[in-house]
């Protein structure tokens, strides 16, 4: 697919991942800034969308700790025989965001969230996942500290087609002091549905939570001035974005030069994801990095570089084997509570 997008195209790309306009008529100020029409930058939308396409979904991409939810990556040894079973099984969890089968010791790999009305908690709910899969062993690697989330692709700058180069602070969003109002509940919902590729999409969005589109706007703007939702924007198929590679790296990295280390591989282009983890005692790694690339040569070459400013610290290499799950975190939906009542014992 990248190989077939023209330079409108990539360009456009890059515009949509850095955001969408919160406004009545997103794609005619994209438009405006592109030099084109707006029937032509919805045009392009739809035919870069769907199953096929190189744009996953467009939505609001919001930070459920920052919204009062437990978050954390899980890591399990299965069977190999019953691993495409236990990722199907996680997979299920509406919680579950990611989950992959890695190559290495540890083979399944997923990230979960439970918000703060979940029966079972996040230390149960792992538990129970892991009895459901017949885990050999499974455990929590929850966050110290976030040095980048950020799954962007340069598309049009003739760079590698790895995330940005923007690098996150570290610092946490504000948390709630108090759950959102029903109202705010129904905004955040709403911002979850994929935008369509229609002159006034938000209207549509909007009717369907029972919003003016002003309103519903205007909660997406106090959403992100409160850091509640991260930005808005468009997620990519990595793959077809022409990055086909990517390896998650855990670095055994002494606590005194963890911020320094983690700051480094931030900047990379090639990493997407940095995080300062909880060690475990039968796991020592501490630091997880991301990298994605055009291939496993220029993956290799991006952890080359980490390891050097490093100090070549201990690190397992966790290349994906499987896909299983890859979506956008809902968060208050109905399904956990249905969930939670299908597996109790």
């Amino acid at each position: 697919m990248s190989a077939q997008l023209d330079q409108l195209d990539r360009l456009l790309l890059d515009e949509v991942q850095r955001s969408v306009p919160l406004v009545p008529r997103p794609f005619a100020q994209l438009a405006l800034s592109l030099g084109v029409d707006e029937a032509e930058v919805i045009a392009r939308v739809s035919g870069l969308s769907g199953p096929g396409g190189v744009i996953r979904e467009i939505a609001g991409i919001f930070d459920a700790a920052a919204l009062g939810c437990a978050t954390t990556l899980v890591a399990a040894r299965c069977a190999p025989g019953q691993i495409d079973d236990a990722g199907r099984i996680v997979a299920a969890h509406p919680g579950v965001s990611h989950c992959y089968g890695r190559d290495g010791q540890l083979n399944l790999w997923f990230t979960l969230s439970v918000p703060p009305e979940s029966g079972l908690g996040l230390t149960a709910t792992i538990d129970r996942l892991g009895e459901m899969i017949g885990a050999e062993s499974i455990f929590s690697l929850p966050a110290v500290r976030r040095y980048k989330l950020d799954v962007r692709f340069n598309m049009s700058g003739g760079g590698r087609p790895g995330a940005t180069a923007d690098a996150a602070t570290g610092a946490p969003a504000a948390r709630l002091e108090e759950a959102p109002s029903p109202e705010q509940v129904r905004a955040i919902r709403a911002l979850q549905v994929p935008l369509a590729a229609v002159a006034k999409p938000f209207a549509d969005l909007a009717a369907g939570a029972g919003f003016s589109a002003d309103d519903l706007l205007v909660h997406a703007a106090d959403f992100l001035s409160a850091g509640w939702m991260r930005r808005y924007s468009a997620v990519l198929r990595h793959r077809l974005a022409g990055a086909r590679a990517n390896v998650l790296v855990a670095w055994q990295v002494p606590v005194e030069g963890a911020d320094a280390f983690a700051r480094h591989a931030a900047r990379l282009a090639a990493v997407s994801h940095c995080y300062l983890r909880a060690a475990q005692p039968d796991w020592p790694y501490n630091l997880y990095t991301m990298v994605h690339g055009r291939d496993r040569d220029e993956v290799a070459g991006a952890i080359a570089s980490i390891a050097a400013a490093g100090g070549d610290c201990p690190r397992v290499e966790l290349p994906t084997a499987a896909e299983y799950k890859k979506a956008r975190l809902k968060l208050f939906s109905p399904e956990l509570a249905r969930w939670e009542r299908q597996v109790a014992r």
